[in-house]
This record gives structure tokens, C-alpha cells and sequence, in this order.
């Protein structure tokens, strides 16, 4: 796989935007690299000294976790005698339909019921199932109890040594699944007689159909695909060898991991993949995905709920009664109106499989994701005088903290970009050398100047293509980090055409300023955009470089 990172600072839009790519000129690959060349010639980038560092810290997951009260503040706090806190994942604590759990947390708190003459209430806390797994398993945060979307999560938190107890093992019913065009729903059902695993693993492998789907480490949809891909794969042993390569081969040919449901939604409005995972409930509320046939495939998601074992026991007789107030007839029923409590006569026998098999199937995956195919990542780093001060030291920091997680058989290179554009480190491989270089770079970056963001944009660009002489068999992805819109340089309208005919990913992650300028360039191939300020950043890049790389 070919990454080209560029980083950036922006800050926190969230209006709705326009498929930047509806509008981008066709080029031909010829003429894109034609053009390339052209402007990079112009650009005439520096080439910075190559300078040597070490950077002796290692991966600490607690301290990469963000402030929790700033970055997934409660969207329901209770306030009574005795309060329990629950981490909730997001399609049920959410807006709208997916805010399903606040709102019975509203109604439960409002009732003023009592324990023991006092008076009880619980506070929602919002966040992928993946990440409350995180907070927990790493201390740093420590609810009262956690509804993940399914019970993999709660497997993994138990074979971590975390003292949990189940609650219920449902509390409103939910699955994962596919969404398959009409067409390729009929090819799949022609060809195979029937939708099932089997039939997706040999229309990816065999046909070459595309799959995306979402972040095992952070998305319960993709986790339990997964899942039932590696037991697939092998029944007796999903951690086997032959496991293992059949993971590769089905991975070979896929896009880049989708990171969250915009991107599906993206996605699916363009038509650019025949199949997506996703849940019933997101499918069934989401206007883009009606064009798309669903196929529930994978464990379900039906909210378990857990304590944990370190909460007193008034607190957890409160989430008890929650958890009873929850399985109320109109609530179920509110529920089932919400797109819920649909599908019940799906299951899997996926009981067996422990949480150390299921941590151990997410690294497997982690390693083996491009399907044997190289990593080339260059980082283009914003170093405009905007930067400068907090945005410039958090810059560094995440750019140090995510290089622990580039694999030494990548490729790597460093721009950085201002006025000017400077490559600070030609594209290598990452070894012990490399990540000395790497480091030096990283600690010497300095802000001052213009924005020309997409000056350095095209110099990463042209050094992919160059790098993909010797390795043709890489895929390339960018991310781009911006405190603002480009005020020189070349303009979105030049660049665009490039990218789009080279099939590069663009992922941007902003700090503290207008989105939409960065949601233009992650659209052109659908890609991610994250709203990343310094406090978060590298807890986002961790999970985005576990995406990509």
C-alpha cells in the first residue's frame, strides 16, 4: 500500500458539504503525470539536510487517550443521589434515530425512582465500542458500565483482566451485515445459489467485486465481520496459518479501510464499491443506502450491557434498573420505530470464540490488511507560521507518536510545506536508519511563511509516482492536517484532476479551523476527514493509521 500523509492544522466544521469529485475535470493517468511533473517543476521543492535523532519514548495507550470530559463529553448527565455513568456506542446515543438511549436516560431520570430512600439516575456517554474499550482496558477512564454494539467487545475486556459483569446480554436487537447493489446481489445469487460467507469471501478473491468496510479496532460492524471471516477461514483455528493467508488473498485487491459511516455514506452515494459492511439499524436510517440491497452477516449487535465490577453496588443496581426500564414494552417499541429489534431470527454461533482469540484476530488483521502488499507513506507537514507555538508542538509530537506504529518493512518519507515546499526525508524503508532520520526531520520542523498545501501536496505525489517505478504494486492514500485554506500555492481546481486520476486517498485531519476546504480534497476518492484538535490528534492518527497502515 502507497500512504502519502500530509499534516496540517483546522479547526471544527461540521456543515454538510457537496461530492467535491462531481465536478472534477477527467484526466487521463498519462496526462495527470504529465501534469504532475509540470507543476512540480515549477514548485522546484528544497531538499532539506538529512539529520540523525532517536526518540526514546515508547507507546503508552493511556497517556495517547484524550481529555474524555472535552472529546466525548455526556450527552445525558444525571443528576440525582446515586449516579451511574454507562459508556454508550454511538448509534444508540447519538441524534435522532440514533439517540435512542438518551432519550430513555431522560425518561428514567425524570421518574426520580429510589434505592433505598434515594434517589437514582444515570449520565450517557457517547463513544465507539472501540474506544470505551480503550478508556477501560488502559485505566484511564472507568465507567459504571458499557453497552458496546456487540459482545466481542466485552470478550476482549474479559480476557484483558477487566472485572466485568453481564447485565443482559441484549437489550434492543441490532446486526451487522452487507449492503450489495441489486445487480451484484443477483450476480452473488446466480453464481453461488445463495448470499452467504462463503459466497463474499469467493465473489471478493475470485470475481474481484469490492468490499469496503470499517476499522475492526474501533467499528463493531467491522469487528464482527471480521470476526466470521477468520473462523471462516479456518473453524478449528482462525489464528492459523492457513487462516492467515487466506486473510491476505481476500485482502489483496480491497480498498483502503473505510474509516467511519460518512465514508460509507460517501461511498454508497458514488456507487465506487459493489458491497459495504454496516448495521441494519444504520441501513435502514440512512437515505443514500436505499439504492442497496442488505444482507446480515456477522454476530449480532444487539447491546449487551455490562458492569463493572469495580462500581459499588448501589450504582450498579441502578444500572439494573435502567437496563430493566430499557426491556419495557413502549421502549422496545420506541426502539423497534428507531430501526431496531429487526431481523431477530438472524443469528451466529460465534459464543465460543474467547477475547484473547478476537484481540489476537484484530493484530492479525492489522498486519496482514494490505494483503502483502508494501506501505509507502510520506508526510507532508504543515509548517506555515499559523502553526506556530501549540499547533507546531502538538504537530511533532503526534508525527513522533504515529511513526511507532509504521511496521519496518514500510517505505517513508517527510514533506513539510509553507511558502515553500521541503523535502525533509526521501522515501525509504524503515529501518532502524530511516527512523533516525525520520525523527530528525520531525524535531526540526519549524513554522513560518504562507499556506501552500497543495504545493506539497504534489511534490508528495510526485514522489509516490516516482517510488512506484520500484515498488508498482503499492496503493497510495494521503492524509492532510491544515490550521486553514491554502492562501498560495496551487488551488483545490489544479490539483483535484491529479489525484482523482491517480486514485489517490486523501484523509484529512483538521485543527481548529473551517472543515469544508478538507472535506473537498478527502471526497475526491472518499476518504476520511477527522476534526482533530491538539488535545486529540494522536489518539485520531492511531486509530487512522490502523486504518491505513
Amino acid at each position: 500500500m502507497l500512504l502519502t500523509i500530509s499534516l496540517a492544522g483546522c479547526s471544527s466544521g461540521e456543515s454538510k458539504i457537496e461530492n467535491s469529485s462531481d465536478n472534477i475535470k477527467t484526466l487521463s493517468k498519462a496526462d495527470a503525470k504529465s501534469e504532475l511533473n509540470s507543476y512540480t517543476k515549477k514548485i522546484d521543492p528544497d531538499t532539506a539536510e538529512l539529520k540523525r535523532d532517536i526518540d526514546s519514548s515508547s507507546i503508552d495507550d493511556k497517556a495517547e487517550l484524550p481529555p474524555i470530559d472535552k472529546t466525548y463529553p455526556l450527552s445525558v448527565e444525571g443528576t440525582n443521589q446515586i449516579n451511574a455513568e454507562i459508556f454508550v456506542s454511538p448509534e444508540k446515543a447519538g441524534s435522532g434515530k440514533d439517540g435512542l438511549f438518551n432519550e430513555l436516560a431522560e425518561a428514567f431520570n425524570s421518574k426520580n425512582n429510589k434505592i433505598d430512600g434515594k434517589t437514582i439516575s444515570v449520565s450517557v456517554r457517547s463513544m465507539a465500542s472501540g474506544t470505551g474499550l480503550d478508556y477501560i482496558n488502559t485505566g484511564n477512564y472507568i465507567p459504571d458500565a458499557y453497552t458496546p454494539s456487540n459482545q466481542l467487545w466485552g470478550k476482549m475486556l474479559e480476557s484483558s483482566g477487566v472485572g466485568i459483569t453481564t447485565v443482559a446480554e441484549r437489550t434492543i436487537g441490532n446486526t451487522g451485515g452487507l449492503l450489495m447493489k441489486e445487480s451484484t446481489y443477483q450476480e452473488i445469487e446466480k453464481k453461488y445459489k445463495e448470499v452467504n460467507i462463503d459466497a463474499l469471501v469467493k465473489s471478493v478473491t475470485e470475481d474481484e467485486l469490492l468490499l469496503g468496510y470499517t476499522n475492526p479496532y474501533t467499528s463493531s460492524t467491522g469487528l464482527s465481520l471480521l470476526t466470521q471471516l477468520m473462523t471462516h477461514f479456518d473453524s478449528d483455528n482462525p489464528l492459523s496459518d492457513q487462516a492467515v493467508a487466506s486473510l491476505q488473498a481476500f485482502q489483496k485487491e480491497l480498498p483502503s479501510t473505510l474509516y467511519n459511516t460518512l465514508q460509507l455514506r460517501e461511498v454508497a452515494k458514488n456507487g465506487s464499491v459493489d458491497i459495504m459492511s454496516i448495521s441494519y439499524q444504520t441501513y435502514i436510517n440512512t437515505p443514500e443506502f436505499k439504492q442497496y440491497k442488505y444482507v446480515p452477516l456477522g454476530m449480532r449487535q444487539d447491546s449487551p450491557m455490562y458492569t463493572m465490577n469495580s462500581a459499588n453496588d448501589e450504582k450498579k443496581q441502578v444500572v439494573s434498573e435502567f437496563t430493566k426500564f430499557i426491556a419495557e414494552q413502549a421502549n422496545q417499541e420506541k426502539a423497534s420505530s428507531y430501526g431496531f429489534n429487526q431481523l431477530d431470527d438472524y443469528s451466529i454461533d460465534l459464543k465460543d470464540i474467547d477475547g484473547t482469540t478476537v484481540t489476537a484476530i484484530q493484530k492479525l488483521w492489522k498486519e496482514n490488511k494490505n494483503g502483502g502488499k508494501p506501505i509507502i507513506a510520506v508526510f507532508v507537514a504543515d509548517v506555515s507560521g499559523s502553526m506556530d507555538g501549540s499547533p507546531i508542538n502538538s504537530l511533532r509530537q503526534s508525527l513522533l507518536n504515529s511513526g511507532k506504529y509504521i511496521g519496518d518493512d514500510a517505505y517513508v518519507g517527510l514533506v513539510s510545506y509553507s511558502s515553500d515546499v521541503t523535502i525533509e526525508l526521501p522515501i525509504d524503508r524503515m529501518t532502524a536508519k530511516q527512523r533516525s532520520y525520520f525523527t530528525g526531520a520531525v524535531k526540526s520542523l519549524a513554522a513560518d511563511g504562507g499556506t501552500a498545501t497543495y504545493d506539497g501536496t504534489l511534490v508528495a505525489l510526485k514522489m509516490i509516482q516516482d517510488q512506484l517505478e520500484t515498488t508498482p504494486d503499492a496503493r497510495p492514500v494521503i492524509f492532510v492536517l491544515s490550521d486553514g485554506e491554502t492562501n498560495q500555492g496551487y488551488k483545490f481546481e489544479k490539483v483535484a484532476p491529479i489525484i482523482k486520476a491517480l486514485g489517490v486517498s486523501v484523509n484529512t485531519i483538521g485543527y481548529n479551523a473551517q472543515l469544508e476546504e478538507l472535506r473537498k480534497l478527502s471526497n475526491i476518492n472518499e476518504s476520511a476527514t477527522i476534526n482533530a484538535d491538539s488535545d486529540d490528534v494522536v489518539y485520531q492518527l492511531k486509530q487512522l493509521f490502523n486504518a491505513e497502515l
